[in-house]
């Protein structure tokens, strides 16, 4: 008869219980104790804590937060322990004992039949029941039973039959009655407990599991993959056009959800800093742009967001922490949003518009104006001014070529600029140079089409991209770089192409992997994120404003090693000579670019011989072999006549020779 029983003792419920407390618990403490991110740097440029105060207050996890995370982890190890400790009680308490003959007749599983017959003899003339009279606490039935135990046990081992079932059901008996376990304790189904119990369900299944569901949905749902709002993108596909410009994003990035929502955290408290910031920002825009800031049709938290985030780029300050904290939070939000509007204009295959958005990054990353040009790239050292960029760049000197320029210079003649009463301090100064020296450039070593295992490119073959790349610091190598390229540099007249018959295309993925060199964070003081650099190399027909390959992101380049990236591109449909315009930038410093024409020749793709067409001959067993008999026509020999002849050798022979007659007489 089968039933169901519940866990009385509580170890399958528990195990169950301790298995889920693991599943949670495992993972919490891998990230609690071992998920710290490992430092790769190269140098003293990428490593953590170049900060800003505000930075890195942003940056800084709530002490609350690493105290409950310590007190969830305490507990719920102790509750591990818990668990396992009643489960191992359960376990040792258990009524349920698996059936172990050697055990009952006290010997050992490796007894041989004869140690096992010697032992049974001697337990059945010791208890056997007409030889135990008066035994204290023991009825005559337990006697009796106990006896039947032993001659269970001593057939089990020795009877054919008896050991058969001990192997197959686990007992001498055979198959036992079936029974169905649930692994819940009793008093879950306890009368007396059915209000309780139905308010844990109702909680578990009608509160939390619906919230659960419901933040996972809508939180996946309300947001596009670059992690900005619905709402949001929809605005930017309706707003964006061909011909945005690049002072017409931040309007655009200013009446986004997110940055207004930043904006509007403000308290009535901070509207008198707020207002002092706004004007030096204004003020600041004028002098470096030229135009008003803030046009009039903006509403009031998209004017404050425009305001907020042009103070940040500016880097101007504010006396009031939250004003301060909610531009660091805007200018970590617009990276976001500049990524959001450059997917839509891969999208379109936009050119112009593709470049413009990347070129941005980095102006946001490291916190400088917009349309700045030199000026902008000095502006991202350590402790300089707009003011002393403008000196350096007024007087007409090789600092008016970037940081290059800069690097160049005399150091008696940087120091006559930049320090000073007003100006920077010897030891800001040295900073200064220091990040200088490491600013981590960009030189492409080698560019070329190649296809794996051909000597030229065919149209429409699928071929590959090989670049070359390498980091060049300043202080490790002082020559001017032009578009990412040495002076002396030969450029190729011909085009492109490099032949690879003798190639694999698993060597050049090896040779990929062989030149990639970790590196750490990017040096970017005001960006309240710690952001690993990554550089974007993008392809496109500037004359028909065509995007041919979407910017292709890689990072973990080095000084000493080549770094190759490879990037499969199909090649165009015609023949011809192709011009490309290749471009490389990186998404965290200004200065580390380079870009270079491409020129490619397509050769015409080889004819392939013609298949003729090859109707086979009918058989000779269907109406149109009959036909073509009948014409005089070559006919297949029928399958059944094939058949019938691999049954016999001797029969093969003569129905092969009566076929060949057949055929003879046709003829």
């Amino acid at each position: 008869m089968s039933g169901y029983k519940y866990d009385d003792e509580g170890g399958q419920f528990l195990t169950f219980v301790l298995t889920g407390v693991l599943a949670l618990l495992l993972p919490f403490t891998y990230r609690v104790l071992f998920s710290r991110p490992k430092e790769d740097a190269q140098g003293w440029i990428d490593c953590k804590g170049h900060k800003t105060p505000t930075a890195k207050a942003l940056l800084k996890v709530s002490p609350l937060y690493n105290v409950l995370s310590i007190l969830v982890l305490i507990s719920g190890w102790a509750t591990v322990l818990y668990l396992f400790r009643s489960v191992a009680n359960a376990a040792e308490n258990s009524t349920h004992v698996m059936y172990d003959p050697f055990e009952i007749l006290g010997i050992a599983a490796s007894a041989t039949e004869r140690e096992i017959r010697r032992r049974y003899r001697q337990l059945s003339l010791q208890f056997h029941p007409d030889k135990m009279h008066s035994i204290v606490n023991q009825t005559k039935e337990e006697i009796e039973s106990h006896y039947i135990e032993l001659t269970k046990a001593y057939k089990s081992l020795t009877d054919e039959t008896t050991r058969k079932n001990f192997e197959l059901y686990g007992h001498p008996d055979g198959r036992q009655e079936m029974s169905l376990g649930i692994a819940l304790p009793t008093w879950l189904i306890d009368s007396d407990n059915n209000a309780w119990v139905l308010a844990l369900y109702a909680i578990m299944l009608g509160v939390g599991l619906p919230l659960l569901v419901a933040r996972w949905w809508y939180g996946s749902r309300s947001r596009t993959k670059e992690g900005v709002l619905n709402a949001t993108a929809l605005g930017f596909f309706s707003k964006l056009k061909p011909s945005a410009t690049q002072d017409d994003i931040p309007l655009l990035m200013a009446q986004s959800e997110e940055l207004m929502e930043l904006a509007a955290k403000l308290e009535a408290s901070d509207d008198a800093a707020y207002a002092e910031t706004e004007a030096q920002v204004c003020k600041a825009y004028k002098e470096m742009r030229g135009v008003e800031l803030i046009p009039d049709h903006l509403s009031r938290a998209a004017r404050r967001a425009l305001v907020l985030f042009t103070a940040y780029m500016y880097r101007i300050p504010s006396t009031n922490k939250r004003v301060e904290r909610a531009e660091y939070k805007i200018g970590r939000c617009a990276v976001k949003l500049l990524a959001s509007l450059m997917a839509m204009s891969i999208a379109h295959a936009h050119l112009a518009q593709t470049s413009m958005l990347r070129a941005m990054l980095p102006y946001v990353v490291q916190a400088v104006p917009l349309g700045g040009g030199v000026i902008s790239e000095l502006f991202q050292l350590p402790h300089m001014t707009i003011p002393l960029a403008r000196a350096l760049v007024g007087q007409g000197s090789i600092a008016a070529q970037g940081l290059q320029g800069l690097w160049k210079m005399r150091d008696a003649d940087r120091r006559s600029v930049l320090v000073g009463d007003g100006r920077m301090s010897s030891d800001e100064y040295d900073e200064c140079m220091r990040v200088l020296g490491e600013w981590p450039r960009i030189e492409l070593v080698d560019v070329y089409f190649t296809v794996v295992g051909e000597e030229s490119v065919q149209a429409d073959a699928l071929m590959k991209l090989v670049l070359k790349y390498r980091l060049l610091p300043l202080k490790r190598d002082g020559s001017i770089l032009r578009d990412g390229r040495r002076l002396d540099a030969k450029n190729k007249s011909d085009d492109h192409v490099r032949s690879s018959v003798d190639t694999e295309e698993k060597d050049m993925e090896a040779a990929v992997k062989a030149g990639m060199v970790p590196i750490g964070v990017a040096h970017a003081p005001y960006f309240a994120e710690e952001h690993k650099p990554h550089w974007l190399v993008q392809m496109g027909d500037h004359k028909q404003d065509q995007l041919i390959i979407p910017p292709h992101k890689f990072t973990d380049i080095g000084a000493n090693d080549v770094r190759s990236v490879m990037i499969s591109v199909k090649a165009p449909p015609e023949p011809g000579v192709y011009t490309f315009m290749l471009e490389t930038d990186s998404d965290s410093y200004l200065g580390s670019s380079a870009s270079q024409m491409l020129k490619l020749r397509v050769n015409e793709a080889p004819d392939l011989p013609e298949e003729e067409d090859y109707i086979s001959e009918p058989e000779e067993d269907t109406l149109a072999g009959q036909m073509a008999l009948m014409r005089g026509e070559r006919v297949k020999r029928a399958n059944v006549i094939e058949e019938e002849a691999s049954g016999d050798d001797t029969d093969s022979d003569s129905n092969s020779d009566s076929d060949s007659d057949s055929d003879s007489d046709s003829d």
